[in-house]
C-alpha cells in the first residue's frame, strides 16, 4: 500500500454522488495559499472505456497519465482546473496497472504539496491522508457495492443535491505540515 499524507481521495457510491463538486469545493479553499495539485483516477476494466470521459492518451500500454489543460470542457479534471488545481492530471489505468501509474505519477508529479483526488478505486491501492465517501441517495443510476470503501472512509457524506451539504464538509478539510485532516465539527 503507498501512503500519501499530503491527498485528500474522494470517492462515492455512483455518479453525479458530488465528488467533483466536493473535490472543487476543497481545491477552491486551499489554492488561495497553496498550489494544489488536482487528480483523477479511473480503473478501465474491459469494455467500459467509454465511461470514463474522453480524455485522450497517445500511449496506452496498461496506463496513461495526462495532464489537462482544457478550462473549457465539462470534465470532471476540467472542473478542478477551473476551481485553482493546478496542475491537474487525469490517470486512466487497468486494473493491475494502478500501483505502477501512481508510482510513476509520484515520482514525478508530487513535490510535497496538496493532492485532490476523485477515485474510489484507488484507495484499495493508496492510504491517503483522508478519504472521504460521498454516498448520493437515491444512487443515479445503478449504485456500486461500496461496503469495503464504507469501513475505511475517514468520513461519509451522504448526498441529496444540496450545496450547503458540500461547503460544510469542505470547510472541515485542512492542510498543514504535508498532511491532511478533518477538523470535527461542533455540532
Amino acid at each position: 500500500m503507498i501512503v500519501i499524507p499530503n491527498m485528500v481521495m474522494i470517492g462515492g457510491n455512483s455518479r453525479h454522488a458530488g465528488k467533483t463538486t466536493l473535490a472543487c469545493s476543497i481545491i477552491s479553499k486551499l489554492s488561495v495559499n497553496a498550489a494544489v495539485i488536482g487528480l483523477k483516477v479511473s480503473s478501465v476494466r474491459p469494455g467500459e472505456s467509454g465511461m470514463h470521459g474522453n480524455h485522450i492518451a497517445e500511449d496506452f500500454s496498461g496506463y496513461s497519465i495526462t495532464e489537462e489543460t482544457d478550462r473549457l470542457s465539462e470534465k470532471d479534471t476540467c472542473s478542478m482546473l477551473r476551481a485553482g488545481a493546478a496542475p491537474v492530471f487525469y490517470i486512466r489505468a487497468g486494473e493491475e496497472f494502478i500501483e505502477m501509474a501512481v508510482a510513476r505519477f509520484l515520482s514525478r508529479y508530487n513535490p510535497g504539496q496538496p493532492i485532490v483526488c476523485e477515485s474510489r478505486s484507488l484507495r484499495r491501492f493508496v492510504k491517503p491522508g483522508l478519504f472521504l465517501m460521498m454516498m448520493r441517495m437515491p444512487a443515479f443510476g445503478t449504485g456500486k457495492d461500496v461496503a469495503q470503501y464504507l469501513v475505511v472512509a475517514d468520513s461519509v457524506l451522504h448526498y441529496s443535491d444540496d450545496q450547503s451539504d458540500i461547503d460544510r464538509c469542505a470547510e472541515r478539510i485542512s492542510f498543514a505540515d504535508g498532511i491532511f485532516y478533518q477538523v470535527k465539527s461542533s455540532n
